[in-house]
């Protein structure tokens, strides 16, 4: 097993710093084969960055007001970018790409997401409800309209057979997609729920609350499994890693947690943010992770997952203690609910990375190339000749349509 020179594993370390966003950062996620990044920010922008060194960004300016979420395609050729200005955009990341818009929802769309085919999309929005999209027409199929009040997210399960919302309403919803049901209602009494994922087993999600916790759900048996208490501030974003072992949190109070969920406790501590962490996501081979938040940084970090054991954590832990910080933060495993009992100590490893190298060499002088929509880019004509193919495809079904009722005639 790989560690470091005591023969201890290895922490994480910080890889790259971006800066290039005018405002704050407000989701990120990886691509599938993990070689860039898109980040959604409150400046009407999406960013992707390529993490290879010597390779350009595309900024890609559409929106006329905040961008709230993002997402890849399963394949990666596809990005998908949810509005303050009520509509989803679409489009190939590259310069000279397809492009074209969802007008989604009546009010600011929180959320955009797609299932494991690429065929389907979520969008979540302020409007109260999560649509149901078929990508490739541009088709809505279907809405789940339980929550009473604003939906924040709105996430597929790894098969793509159960839908996750969170919303203003203090619930966490589980729905069917194939009969459209809410099969599941967990509420939440101290504070709003601001993020959902799913766990890579598809059976548990994981809450990111505004009361600074993190709960973890069984769906299938509808109970609580694990609460975290280890943010001073309300919990923005959660990320599982791929493994299912750990879990990445980023919150108000400017830290990112890691926590190993096998023994119920927080193992890290990451700083390096100077104002809220708004989004966290790993690569899907979990080797790296990124941050990024209200203080417009991006940054990517080498997560050392895999040499993590679990039996040199305390040792690790004293080690990297003498000249930190103490925190009163706690942890709750499901064992400690059922006894009722927490633990009073937070023995995470405090890592700061202000002072390295890798902080220091800002990756701010990148090319950016900057497509939108209404600048009369070859992305705006390759978007109305798609809009043209959709308007002809549905006119030949129409004529269809005609055509079977006067043969059925």
């Amino acid at each position: 097993m790989k560690g470091d020179k005591q023969g201890l594993f290895s922490d994480p370390a910080l890889e790259r710093h971006f800066t290039g966003h005018a405002g704050g950062i407000t989701q990120l996620r990886f691509s599938p084969e993990g070689t860039q990044i898109a980040t959604s920010s409150s400046d009407s922008s999406v960013i992707l960055w390529n993490l290879n060194q010597a390779a350009r960004c595309i900024r890609f300016g559409s929106h006329s007001s905040a961008v709230n979420g993002v997402a890849w395609s399963p394949t990666g050729n596809l990005v998908a970018s949810a509005g303050h200005d009520r509509t989803v955009k679409i489009w190939e990341p590259k310069v000279r790409g397809v492009s074209g818009e969802f007008v989604a929802h009546s009010k600011p769309v929180r959320s955009v997401d797609f299932d494991n085919t690429g065929h389907l999309m979520l969008t979540a929005s302020d409007d109260k409800s999560v649509k149901l999209w078929r990508v490739h027409r541009r088709q809505f199929m279907a809405s789940f309209s339980q929550q009473t009040n604003w939906v924040r997210s709105a996430k597929f399960s790894p098969n793509g057979k159960l839908v996750a919302t969170v919303s203003d309403d203090k619930s966490l919803r589980i729905y069917d997609i194939e009969s459209g049901e809410c099969v599941r209602t967990f509420t939440e009494e101290r504070a709003a729920p601001r993020q959902v994922a799913w766990h890579p087993w598809g059976n548990m999600v994981a809450v990111a609350l505004g009361c600074n916790r993190i709960k973890i759900f069984d769906v299938s048996a509808s109970q609580l499994l694990q609460l975290y208490v280890v943010h001073s501030a309300p919990v923005n974003d959660v990320a599982f890693h791929p493994s299912g072992h750990f879990l990445l949190s980023g919150s108000d109070d400017c830290t990112i947690r890691i926590l190993d969920l096998l023994e119920g406790r927080p193992i890290y501590t990451l700083k390096g943010h100077t104002d809220a962490v708004n989004a966290v996501a790993f690569t899907r081979d979990g080797d790296k992770f990124a941050t990024g938040g209200n203080d417009r940084q991006l940054l990517v970090w080498q997560s050392n997952l895999h040499t993590y054991d679990a039996s040199q954590f305390e040792a690790k832990s004293a080690m990297a203690s003498s000249g930190c910080d103490t925190s009163a933060a706690s942890s709750s495993s499901k064992q400690s609910l059922l006894s009722g009992t927490s633990k009073s100590n937070d023995l995470s490893i405090r890592i700061d990375p202000r002072q390295s190298l890798a902080y220091q060499l800002s990756d701010d002088n990148f090319q950016v190339v900057d497509v939108s929509l209404e600048s009369g880019s070859e992305s705006c004509s390759c978007s109305a000749q798609l809009d043209e193919i959709t308007k002809l495809l549905e006119l030949i079904d129409e004529r269809v349509r005609r055509l079977e009722g006067i043969y059925s005639l």
